[in-house]
Formats: C-alpha cells, sequence, structure tokens
C-alpha cells in the first residue's frame, strides 16, 4: 500500500524543480550570450550569394547556418564539384610534380579550410540548440514546481 505525497513533501520536490528549472534558465541563457558573443567578434557577415540574409552579421542560430551552407556551395564550386575523395584518387593518377598536382593541392586545401569553417558554425549551431533546450527544460521545470507547490496548500 503507497500513501500519498504529503503537502510538505510536494512543497519540496516543487522547490527543487523551481531551483534546478532556474539553474537550466540560467545556463542556457549564458550559454547563447557566451555563443553570440563569440561569434559577433569574428565580425563575419552573411555574403551577398546566400540564400537569405545577405549582410547580416553571424550571430545566431540561423545565420550561422546560413553562412555554412555558403561555404560548402562556395567550396564545391571552387574544387570544380569534387569531392576530398575525388581529389585524393586524382592525386593517386598524377605525377607530384605536375602542374594538375599542385592545382589539385589547392583545392584539397581549399575543402579542408571550408570543411573546418562549416563544423565550427555547425558546432556553434548545435550549442544554441542545446542551450534553447536548457531554457525551454528550465521553464517547464520551475512551472512544474511551481504547480506542485500550489497543490500543496
Amino acid at each position: 500500500m503507497t500513501s500519498s505525497p504529503t503537502a510538505p513533501d510536494l512543497r519540496s520536490v516543487g522547490g527543487l524543480a523551481i531551483a534546478a528549472g532556474c539553474l537550466f534558465v540560467t545556463v542556457g541563457a549564458g550559454a547563447w550570450v557566451a555563443v553570440a558573443t563569440q561569434l559577433r567578434a569574428e565580425k563575419i557577415d552573411v555574403p551577398g550569394n546566400a540564400p537569405m540574409l545577405k549582410g547580416k552579421r553571424v550571430q545566431g542560430p540561423v545565420t550561422a547556418y546560413v553562412e555554412a551552407l555558403v561555404i560548402k556551395g562556395n567550396a564545391e564550386r571552387g574544387a570544380g564539384g569534387r569531392t576530398f575523395a575525388d581529389i585524393s584518387a586524382a592525386l593517386r593518377g598524377v605525377d607530384g610534380a605536375s602542374d594538375e598536382a599542385a592545382e589539385l593541392r589547392k583545392q584539397s586545401a581549399a575543402l579542408s579550410t571550408a570543411a573546418s569553417l562549416r563544423t565550427s558554425l555547425m558546432t556553434a549551431v548545435l550549442a544554441f540548440g542545446v542551450s534553447a533546450f536548457a531554457g525551454g527544460s528550465g521553464t517547464l521545470l520551475i512551472a512544474t514546481g511551481t504547480l506542485l507547490r500550489r497543490s500543496a496548500r
């Protein structure tokens, strides 16, 4: 036979939920601000060949995602539509000292730089998502804790 929770128990659990919720909201907001501040400090503007948000400063999840898309498109065009695998295979089939090999190595380096930049931007997008999730979870915990404390009255 189980017993119903007592009013003091509900108040305690509600208080813990509110405290945890406040912590989640604070940490989520802090992470969002930290990532946005770091992106803003890079002074990156979305270029004119972007599908949207042209000229906007990269400082949020949408502008970071759009910038990553632009970098991907530019890298693919710069490499003539080739991938790392395509370039590696082509390098194996040419003389290492040839002009073609030098051009392939340039394309490979450009793709590598673009991949690194895109990874950083997509990590920022993910960080924004995690911070929003933390803030949303915190809000839910605060609401739950408040309801628990009210029901204990």
